[in-house]
């Protein structure tokens, strides 16, 4: 099995003109082509930041960020990057919006609109095209960020807490989508969540993070699970002991940082 991400000691301090913060110490592990890979950590924990490092929008202080073997870089294509809002411009189409990332990297050939328009109607969006986003549910309208970020056909996909601005039932939903069309398209994936329950149900490993500076203090294999739809592996009888792990192991990390920061006299 080919690696597509690496993290080999990867290290980051913030610098101000008063101070400076560790934030990523001595970081490492990787991710396999067609793998979703899921972060969990205390918050504040620096999640995000090491997203940013594998998209190479921010370079480390030691150590290094290999994309299929090159080093991170934000102008490469390498990596697709999905937030945790659509983003979606209210004054564009769906289709125009599914083609704005191609419009800026000047990829807007007749070619890709039409890889585009397939994307759409592979995943049932294309009779909506001509559509604007308040026309749209919230979870059609992740499904067009999703797509948005295929169409630019990234090595890795980045996914920052992307169901977070949604309610309950569609989350569940779109999760299904999400994870359908991800393995659809036999994308490599790290997802960022905070919510243990989604780690489960989407990724086939989990990685613990401590608290501030990051480091791994755990990586948890779901794969037994990965048979299984999103909503099937929460019915499983497996998923309540990967909960219980990955609370322990979280709150254990938080636990800790209260002792450090009210140490008793």
């Amino acid at each position: 099995m080919n690696t597509i991400l690496q993290m080999q000691n990867v290290s980051l301090t913030y610098h101000t003109s008063k101070n400076e913060t560790l934030a990523v110490q001595n970081l490492s592990f990787d991710c396999n082509e067609g793998e979703l890979l899921g972060i969990v950590g205390p918050s504040g924990c620096g999640k995000t930041t090491i997203l940013s490092l594998m998209s190479g929008i921010l370079t480390p202080s030691s150590g290094e960020v290999l994309i299929g073997g090159e080093k991170a870089d934000c102008h490469s294509g390498m990596t697709g990057y999905m937030l945790q809002k659509d983003e979606l411009m209210p004054w564009r189409s769906i289709l125009s919006n599914v083609t704005l990332g191609l419009e800026i990297k000047k990829q807007k050939t007749a070619e890709k609109i039409e890889y585009a328009k397939e994307l759409l109607k592979k995943y049932n969006l294309y009779d909506f095209k001509d559509f604007y986003p308040n026309q749209l549910s919230g979870g059609m309208k992740q499904r067009v960020a999703l797509i948005r970020t295929l169409v630019m056909q990234p090595k890795l996909m980045l996914l920052d807490e992307p169901f977070s601005a949604l309610d309950f039932q569609t989350r569940l939903n779109v999760v299904e989508d999400v994870y359908s069309i991800l393995k659809s398209e036999n994308k490599s994936a790290v997802f960022v969540t905070h919510d243990i329950s989604e780690a489960i149900s989407l990724c086939d490993r989990v990685i613990i993070l401590t608290q501030r500076p990051s480091q791994v203090k755990k990586i948890i294999d779901v794969s037994p699970l990965k048979e299984l739809t999103p909503l099937q592996r929460r019915e499983s009888p497996k998923f309540s002991a990967y909960f219980d792990e990955i609370w322990s192991n979280l709150q254990t990390t938080t636990e800790k940082r209260y002792e450090t920061q009210n140490p008793q006299n």
